[in-house]
């Protein structure tokens, strides 16, 4: 997870200082189609019992497209490792349509939405899978070619809990940072 985080942040980083650069005089021009990687991580949390939490890290693929400036729609895939388990995985996606600022043009990011997600748990002779509905937001910055983004999703918990062995209320919980280039 750490070799992620580092990864994603001196990307963010190399592709930030290219932009310093960049022409400023036409800030009207929109930007409709983006791509992004990031880091991602999910966690399954028992809130009566700790000890039954379980948490994954890895990566993610996004692609969205902003019909304009203050509405997308975004799907991301992920690619994720269980942190106590390395041999438990976990792959999916998410789509999510989202109303908010920001989009299109230059400058603060800011949204909410809703949408679905699809998980696949794997381990050596076994398999389940996972799916529902979601909300969720981000907050990030647009730099006309280059955005960041933070998001976080709380997805419906109870298609898990039939999965899950102990007892209790869970809450799942997944949120990724992405740094995306616009076109």
């Amino acid at each position: 997870m750490k070799t992620i985080i580092k990864g994603t942040l001196l990307l963010s980083t190399l592709l930030l200082g290219s932009q310093v650069y960049a022409n400023e005089l036409d800030t009207i021009n929109t930007t409709n189609w983006s791509l992004g990687v990031g880091s991602y991580a999910f966690s399954l949390n028992n809130t009566d019992d700790s000890s039954g939490d379980l948490d994954f890290s890895g990566f993610n693929i996004s692609a969205g497209y902003a019909v304009n400036n203050n509405f997308q729609i975004r799907g991301t895939y992920f690619n994720l490792e269980n942190d106590d388990y390395s041999t438990v995985k976990s792959k999916g996606f998410d789509l999510m349509a989202y109303g908010g600022t920001g989009f299109s043009r230059k400058g603060f990011r800011g949204y909410g939405g809703a949408g679905l997600f699809s998980d696949k748990w794997s381990a050596p002779g076994e398999s389940e899978s996972f799916s529902g509905i979601q909300l969720g937001g981000g907050l990030g910055y647009n730099w006309g070619s280059i955005a960041i983004d933070l998001v976080v999703n709380l997805r419906q918990a109870d298609k898990y809990e039939d999965f899950m062995s102990r007892s209790g209320t869970y809450i799942a919980a997944a949120g990724n940072l992405s740094l995306s280039y616009l076109f």
